[in-house]
């Protein structure tokens, strides 16, 4: 480590790499470091350093759940959700949906995926920069109000541990599930009258939700919130009468 780089900075990275046990994050430690020194040796600051590092995270943290792809195939519109996602979940005053506070955050991870495509750890910039100019390339932050989601993508927001004897595992929820929590909450929290509506779907579809169901059951049994599922609605999204709509239209197509 040369000597004016920061030791706090070095202490974050190896707190975050340590904390994964044996997860490997798709954004790889030796990326972030080198291009942290890369950044050193142009005469950025301690603090300019911690910050990049500090979106990097973010970014880290926000796509830990998505299957190990090129980074450069994360699609334009997960940044909308990712700068949402920051403001709502980063208790840290730089991840407000400001003007400059996205600018900058978007800027970092913009800069960060050219350094990995020089070194062809990523392909293209092709996502990144088309979410760049529709989200903050203007005089006013803009987001995608409407994600295109199919209900197989994961549910980021929401992450719960459970151990099965000495062994500790991870509840992934899918945005599926997030959608058939809204309709239990709409229906009154009952299980069996989200059973009857599945028995209504076309047969194949039917079946098939019918399991959606049972596993989601399952997952909230093994956290201890089969009995309180609207607790993790509270905590990671709200129930409005798009997503509720949205919800339907899945649910019944069958």
């Amino acid at each position: 480590m040369p000597e004016h780089e920061s030791l706090e900075l070095y202490e974050a990275i190896d707190d975050y790499y340590a904390a994964q046990e044996d997860r490997e994050p798709q954004i790889k430690r030796a990326w972030a470091v080198e291009h942290l020194q890369a950044l050193a040796s142009t005469g950025k600051s301690d603090d300019e350093l911690l910050m990049v590092w500090d979106d990097i995270n973010a970014l880290s943290i926000f796509i830990e759940d998505m299957p190990n792809t090129d980074l450069s195939t994360i699609p334009h519109w997960q940044y909308s959700a990712f700068m949402q996602w920051a403001d709502q979940c980063l208790d840290e005053p730089g991840y407000s949906l400001r003007l400059e506070h996205v600018r900058r955050l978007m800027g970092n991870i913009r800069e960060f995926y050219q350094f990995l495509v020089d070194k062809a750890h990523m392909s293209n910039l092709r996502e990144i920069s088309s979410a760049f100019d529709y989200i903050c390339g203007r005089d006013e932050v803009r987001l995608i109000e409407t994600l295109p989601y199919t209900g197989a993508e994961h549910w980021l927001t929401a992450r719960a541990t459970f151990h099965e004897g000495r062994v500790k595992r991870e509840a992934v929820f899918s945005i599926s599930d997030q959608w058939l929590l809204l309709l239990l909450a709409s229906v009154g929290g009952s299980w069996n009258h989200m059973g009857r509506l599945a028995s209504t779907v076309s047969t194949r579809g039917g079946g098939t939700r019918k399991l959606a169901i049972y596993n989601l059951r399952r997952k909230l049994k093994r956290i201890g919130y089969e009995n309180k599922p609207e607790d993790i609605l509270m905590c990671t999204c709200s129930l409005d009468d798009d997503e509720l709509d949205r919800a339907t239209r899945w649910f019944f197509r069958g």
